[in-house]
């Protein structure tokens, strides 16, 4: 008998953006860095066509730029993109609370508060905001379970995380203190009272 194979649910390709992604979100590869799809290779352990098609994924949201035959680099993030991606995250965040609380059971809201609360323990521990709000995201898009949402919100993920991370944000106890305020209103199951919270965090306002 042949066993099942035990398949990743993530494509490697998509694992190499990640693994890219992130090196330039902490830093590790700064602005203005070159981008080589050999060296990378080496370094991840893959051939390079996962890394190209990696490559061509965080073109796409604007991680990396390419002119042809002369350079791949990472990009910079200029003042007016950063505010320019926090207002459009205060709203695309809230967009996905208000699906995730529609899609919601009372069990599911009790779930999702719980792994709130974990989420300011790690805050108030020390953990990063950035992480938190990436864990966030992820458990509105669980929660919600819309198909589309999951398959658009990971590109816009990396790059809303990577261009905030250029703007002087809220610190830890400020994240935690906010997350305390929407596990209640999510308990409660009150999208109003979820957007005021979320809005008012990336200072926002609804039209």
């Amino acid at each position: 008998m042949i066993d099942t194979l035990e398949v990743p649910s993530m494509r490697l390709s998509d694992m190499v953006a990640e693994r890219i992604a992130t090196a330039i979100i902490d830093g590790t590869m700064p602005a203005g860095s070159r981008v080589r799809d050999q060296e990378l290779a080496q370094k991840l352990g893959v051939s390079r066509m996962p890394v190209r098609e990696a490559l061509q994924r965080l073109q796409r949201v604007g991680l990396i730029e390419t002119a042809a035959s002369r350079y791949t680099r990472v990009t910079a993030v200029t003042p007016e993109v950063a505010q320019a991606t926090r207002q459009f995250a205060g709203h695309y965040v809230t967009s996905l609370m208000r699906m995730a609380l529609a899609a919601a059971t009372p069990e599911a809201r009790v779930t999702a508060a719980a792994e709130i609360d974990a989420m300011v323990a790690e805050l108030d521990a020390g953990g990063s905001p950035a992480v938190a709000y990436r864990e966030l995201q992820a458990l509105f898009m669980r929660v919600a379970d819309n198909a589309f949402m999951s398959m658009v919100s990971s590109d816009l993920g990396l790059a809303i995380e990577r261009n905030l991370a250029a703007l002087d944000g809220p610190d830890g106890t400020q994240v935690a203190a906010m997350l305390r305020d929407l596990r209640d209103a999510i308990l409660d199951g009150d999208a109003a009272a979820g957007a005021r919270v979320l809005q008012s965090a990336f200072g926002v306002e609804d039209e």
